[in-house]
């Protein structure tokens, strides 16, 4: 069957920093009677005798901004100091005014960002722009307001935002925290994040200093330690993440390290740190990635049992679910598969919308025949990825399981387009090209894909693409396409790669010997390749049976496809079949 395989996962930064406003308590809704005003806060002289002109709407704002929590009491706050500065304070009065000013609009900005949590999407950039503007007229008033600093920056590192006011901002807030080593540390993780490619000893100089600040800084530690394994500092990463661990060994950030370690296919030391990690803490999440990396060595037995200790603890794991539904569908336990894709969507329907959840949809749709339902749900992965070449060309082979070559043609000559040399498409075409009997065509790409690959005998589609060219040569009916020699050759070094255990690749080379006319190596060969069919229960055994029958009777075998393309129409995966 195929076998869908994830795109390694890119380098993890964590961005909790960065998003640290989303715990904000908010109101549901934010009004745009809320704007700031455009008065201005210019202040003017004091009265005759001495008094500020602008105390008593302080003295009231003062009052007022003790219990101002809501939307409107704070605007009435603003208005009221607005006013105040602007009839006229002096001294302690203004400093204060402006101070306490700073603060609301500060409050009012966060509040905006709660907002933003629940507004619809065409909202959010308009009151992403009207919280920037809201904190820096908090700044103009409050140049040392620090959290008002660190805020632009959170802002400016959502999509469409300016790192460059990332980098001043953060700059500021770490000029101004410079004897509060604490906070200031969360600051150079923060500025750490506006750091781009080229620029990482800036960016490691940041962290070093946030770790300097704070060596409980768990977000620098784990970022630190991604930055090193995205210069291969395994040692040093690893290092870094033991210390995180010996802070809180249940912490989710061990994941993107384990996941970089994998991708740079040091998995032992990936399983070793989840082990050390499992030892000091038992959870859920430690198990499940445990999983995955065994289910990556192909040790699927102990992936099973991490996935059940997982789900032990935690019943209730949608992603827990369909790890396990997947090695299910492995073992061929299609309802062990489906009850699990069940369990995981009745927990959180939002589920079934996830790649995984599709997947295993696909998977069970394939082993159940339903190669249209498959078409459907692996169509909906590529709509979400449009650039995984590998589901592509599951795509294309399950076209060709449909009776649908045409379509398989049409998808990898787009591949091929972009690609010319991709060894994958060439043979995914060629096998549809024979399905369509279009010999010539399918030869052409055979040899390509052949060309690619060159002397490496390790390439596992090498033997695959090596015995259906030789069969193809060997069996045509049209006698100009045949070449039995050429035919000879390439069987038997596809027999050699497989080891003699392959029956249908024994059977290519019993046909290519037929061809030449020496019927005494292709019966030995065809003998071979029906002995070896029932020793494995191959499905074929009657069809290489009728091989042999044939080379018996001093008679090559002929074989074209001409595949009539079914028409049936392809479900939309809304109208799927539910598994």
């Amino acid at each position: 069957m195929f076998r869908f395989l994830k795109n390694a996962p890119q380098l993890v930064v964590p961005l909790s920093t960065s998003l640290m406003f989303l715990g904000l308590t908010a109101p549901t809704t934010y009004s745009q009677d809320a704007q700031p005003a455009d008065d201005s806060t210019e202040v003017v002289e004091t009265g005759e005798s001495g008094t500020d002109l602008g105390q008593e709407d302080l003295d009231e704002a003062a009052i007022l901004g003790i219990d101002a929590k809501d939307p409107a009491d704070l605007r009435r706050v603003e208005l009221l100091l607005q006013s105040a500065i602007k009839k006229g304070l002096s001294g302690e009065n203004s400093s204060f005014a402006k101070k306490m000013l700073g603060s609301v609009l500060l409050k009012k900005a966060q509040q905006m960002l709660g907002a933003m949590r629940s507004a619809p999407r065409n909202r959010i950039a308009q009151l992403r722009d009207e919280a920037l503007r809201t904190l820096h007229e908090a700044l103009e008033n409050e140049p040392e307001l620090v959290d008002a600093h660190l805020l632009i920056a959170q802002l400016n590192l959502l999509p469409g935002g300016d790192k460059q006011a990332v980098a001043e901002s953060t700059t500021r807030a770490i000029e101004i925290l410079k004897d509060r080593p604490v906070e200031r540390s969360a600051a150079y993780v923060l500025r750490a994040l506006t750091w781009g490619p080229g620029n990482e000893d800036k960016r490691l100089e940041d962290l070093n200093s946030a770790i300097q600040d704070d060596p409980k800084n768990l977000e620098a530690l784990q970022a630190r330690a991604a930055l090193k394994l995205q210069e291969e500092d395994v040692a040093g990463a690893i290092e870094d993440m033991e210390r995180v661990m010996a802070e809180d060994p249940n912490n989710r950030l061990v994941e993107p390290v384990v996941q970089k370690l994998a991708e740079l296919n040091r998995l032992d030391d990936a399983l070793n740190l989840l082990t050390q990690a499992l030892e000091a803490k038992p959870s859920e999440g430690l198990y499940r990635m445990r999983a995955i990396l065994y289910r990556m060595q192909m040790k699927e037995d102990e992936a099973l049992a991490d996935l059940n200790k997982a789900l032990a603890i935690q019943p209730r794991d949608p992603i827990s679910l369909l790890q396990r539904a997947e090695i299910a569908i492995n073992n061929n336990n299609l309802q062990g598969a489906k009850d699990d894709l069940r369990a995981a969507e009745r927990i959180d329907p939002r589920v079934a919308l996830i790649e995984q959840a599709i997947a295993v949809r696909c998977m069970i749709a394939m082993e159940e025949g339903r190669m249209s339902d498959a078409i459907s749900e692996l169509k909906k992965l590529i709509e979400s990825n449009p650039d995984n070449l590998a589901w592509q060309l599951q795509l294309a082979g399950l076209y060709i399981s449909d009776d649908r070559p045409r379509q398989a043609v049409d998808l990898m000559t787009a591949i091929l387009d972009r690609d010319p040399k991709n060894v994958g498409a060439l043979r995914t075409r060629a096998d549809a090209y024979l399905n369509i009997g279009e010999h010539v065509k399918a030869i052409e790409d055979y040899d390509s894909a052949i060309a690619a690959i060159g002397d490496d005998d390790a390439n596992t589609q090498l033997s695959s693409i090596l015995n259906n060219l030789a069969w193809v040569l060997a069996t045509s009916p049209e006698a100009k396409i045949r070449d039995g020699e050429k035919a000879v050759r390439l069987a038997d070094r596809a027999v050699r790669l497989t080891e003699e255990k392959k029956p249908h690749i024994l059977s290519t080379l019993a046909a290519a010997y037929a061809e030449t006319g020496n019927f005494e190596k292709a019966i030995e060969w065809s003998t071979k390749a029906v002995d070896t069919g029932k020793e494995q229960e191959h499905d074929q055994v009657d069809q290489l049976q009728e091989e042999l029958d044939q080379y018996k009777a001093g008679k090559p075998w002929r074989e074209k496809q001409e595949v009539e393309e079914n028409a049936t129409p392809i479900l939309s995966p809304d109208d799927l079949i539910d598994t």
